[in-house]
């Protein structure tokens, strides 16, 4: 039997229930045929609509906290998973080393596409968008893409470009993330016996702790669902999306931008550093900054309770929305 390829790919019904924090309810196609899943909670909530955009290799467990926190505010808050993550899928089968994809179908561009057409989905006319990590630069797109949907940006230890070339405060992983990323994908077992660790709680936190990818008010039980999510993922796809984070540069779109902008930069972080929420911030005229100094790349994480309080007073000081109607949503179920 001829083995097809074109046919989109999404995990299996359920196949989320050992990680995820928040069930998706909703189903959608994007244009490429991808399945994108996604939850919105608080539909008819009084205050402005709020879109998350997740980080790279990141499950809902970054916004465990956050959300309801926002949503508890009156925020509806509409969560979709990114493609090839969770419930979304793949517009085709990734096959081994992910070689049936190309560095298009998982780019920033094209993740943003998929934040949109959540928001079609669910009847969300506008909103405010708030990203983390990877999510900065779709936040950033989703921007570039439809200006007049974005009420405000709220970008959490972010870059606007490249992250390998600030990862660890150098350029190291610049230079050496194609041959890493060529021999992943060439040889996907070579990930295998690292991947299998990532389950336990305990020795998944005391490795993201011992490379500073946690910051210290990130417990075991906070990245638990995390690690059991990106087990779930196959690395190839995440390289790959890994690639296409590299390959993006947003830079140029921030002096163009005219909708407020709160920075949200972690003193900590070794993934991206403060410098990088910094530059954003002095490149968005008008935007704001605010620096949580002990927290590192998992802020959300650390931080909500803070971050829930400077989006409150960011969205009441610089967001003047009048009463309006919202498109009523219909209900659908994920396949």
């Amino acid at each position: 039997m001829t083995e097809t390829i074109d046919a989109p790919w999404e995990p299996a019904p359920g196949s989320d229930e050992g990680y995820a924090l928040f069930a998706k309810e909703r189903r959608v196609l994007a244009d490429d045929g991808t399945p994108i899943a996604s939850t919105f909670r608080n539909a008819e909530g009084p205050g402005i609509p709020i879109v998350f955009a997740n980080g790279w290799s990141c499950s809902d467990a970054y916004w465990g906290k956050l959300l309801p926190l926002l949503e508890a505010a009156g925020h509806p808050c509409l969560l979709p998973d990114t493609r090839g993550h969770g419930r979304s899928g793949l517009p085709r089968d990734p096959g081994r080393g992910a070689r049936n994809l190309s560095i298009d179908d998982v780019s920033m561009p094209r993740i943003a596409r998929d934040l949109v057409t959540a928001m079609d989905d669910a009847g969300v006319q506008d909103a405010l968008i708030v990203g983390h990590s990877m999510g900065v630069q779709t936040a950033l797109e989703v921007y570039r893409q439809a200006p007049e949907r974005v009420l405000g940006l709220v970008l959490i230890a972010g870059t606007a470009s490249n992250p390998a070339k600030t990862f660890y405060g150098t350029s190291l992983g610049d230079l050496t993330f194609p041959v890493g990323a060529a021999v992943v994908r060439a040889f996907p077992e070579v990930l295998a016996p690292v991947w299998a660790t990532l389950g336990p709680a305990t020795v998944g936190h005391l490795g993201a702790r011992l490379v500073r990818a946690a910051g210290p008010k990130a417990t075991k039980e906070d990245l638990a669902p995390y690690l059991r999510h990106l087990r779930s993922v196959d690395p190839s796809v995440v390289v790959l999306m890994a690639a296409a984070m590299r390959a993006h540069d947003a830079t140029d779109l921030l002096p163009d931008i005219t909708t407020p902008t709160l920075v949200c930069a972690a003193g900590s972080d070794v993934f991206t550093p403060a410098r990088c929420s910094e530059a954003i911030h002095h490149a968005v005229v008008g935007s704001e900054l605010v620096t949580f100094a002990d927290a590192g790349h998992t802020l959300p994480i650390e931080e909500p309770e803070a971050l829930a309080a400077v989006i409150g007073d960011f969205v009441v000081r610089r967001i003047a929305v009048k009463p309006r109607p919202r498109a009523r949503t219909r209900p659908r179920r994920a396949s």
